[in-house]
């Protein structure tokens, strides 16, 4: 293998497709990038043998070819290197890399015992706007949950129902939901549980990348393609549960309230409230005020309140505090509604004002104090 490539396009497809390699493994070789020549281009892959993903860079190529080589070491050295053209020259098991100044030579593994990451040979189920969907799946993968007992609970179930796509992630104390409109044409089926790794890791390459995202569906595996970038994931087995039973119908009290103000209340409230893991209560009142209260034994307490739109009765609710900002987090609208149906009930919160939508909401469930 012999080719050259620009140093900026390097450094960047290996910093994307590092993401993926496997920290710990019992196989040396998923800790290397695989480098195969396609054309005249480089394609540049890596997998933990959940996630899978391909990057193609525009290269000048001399040689044909296919190498693996450590993939921290390679994107550390290739990013330390001035930007100019960079030859890579693969010998045996032994990478070459020269530029203009520097010279080395880096030791790698045979491309035949890299894993074979699976193809989706299907035609794209779905295209979308790829900012519209990074923004939705950043919006719902917060709620997710990190812990795989529930592998179910750690995933993001998308399905199609009525010309909508529904995306919606739930560790059981919180749950958030998206949907975006497909439009009346679309025909297509889609129920899938996606492990929250690969949204994680999507969210992130849909802010690098440029084009419309292709979503490709093969037995139980998906793919997103957008540009030059693929990344496959395999899907997650398993009944994702009806989390519809569980949201509220009506509201007693709901509130309009400033979101960066409510979120710096909350942010305030939570530094006292650390050994009560979390606990805060809001308190509402009806002429237009809300309250949140927290206390820590050793550091004090906390009353910030904040003046909202109130329609109801008084109310009052316990939250996880940082369930609470991370809901916050995400809501992009200037103003956000907060709805309670009594304190043991779940509350509600969702983008408010004319232009906010009903497309999005966000459930965090009640501490019983």
């Amino acid at each position: 293998m012999r080719l050259s490539l620009t140093q900026e396009n390097l450094s960047r497809a290996l910093a994307s497709v590092g993401r993926v390699v496997a920290g710990r493994s019992t196989l040396p070789v998923l800790a290397n990038v695989l480098l195969t020549t396609d054309g005249n281009r480089l394609r540049l892959s890596a997998t933990n043998l959940e996630i899978g993903i391909n990057y193609w860079v525009g290269s000048k190529i001399e040689e044909q070819g296919s190498l693996t080589v450590p993939a921290r070491l390679f994107a550390e050295f290739v990013s330390s290197l001035p930007h100019d053209n960079i030859d890579l020259e693969a010998t045996d098991t032994n990478l070459t890399v020269r530029t203009p100044h520097y010279e080395s030579k880096i030791n790698g593994i045979a491309a035949e015992e890299f894993p074979t990451i699976p193809e989706v040979t299907t035609d794209p189920l779905l295209k979308l706007d790829s900012d519209m969907f990074r923004d939705a799946l950043a919006q719902v993968v917060v709620a997710a949950s990190a812990d795989e007992a529930r592998p179910v609970l750690a995933g993001v179930h998308m399905y199609i129902e009525d010309g909508q796509l529904y995306i919606v992630a739930t560790d059981s104390y919180r749950l958030a939901e998206k949907r975006l409109s497909l439009g009346d044409d679309v025909t297509a089926e889609l129920s899938v549980i996606v492990p929250v790794r690969t949204m994680q890791e999507l969210v992130r390459l849909l802010g690098e990348a440029d084009g419309e995202l292709e979503m490709y569906l093969d037995d139980n595996q998906i793919m997103f393609r957008v540009g030059e970038i693929e990344l496959i994931s395999r899907l997650i087995e398993g009944q994702f549960p009806n989390y519809r039973q569980i949201i509220p119908k009506q509201a007693e009290t709901s509130f309009d309230i400033d979101t960066a103000e409510f979120s710096r209340i909350t942010k305030v409230a939570s530094l006292f409230a650390r050994e009560s893991a979390g606990s805060i209560k809001l308190e509402i009142k009806a002429e237009g005020e809300v309250s949140i209260v927290s206390s820590d034994s050793e550091v004090g307490g906390n009353k910030s309140t904040a003046e909202c739109a109130v329609a109801g009765e008084d109310g009052e609710i316990s939250l996880n505090s940082r369930y609470l900002q991370d809901a916050l987090s995400v809501i992009k609208s200037p103003q956000v509604t907060f709805a309670i149906s009594g304190k043991l009930n779940p509350c509600v919160l969702s983008p408010a004002g004319d232009d906010a939508g009903d497309d999005y909401l966000h459930i965090v469930m009640p501490l019983r104090t």
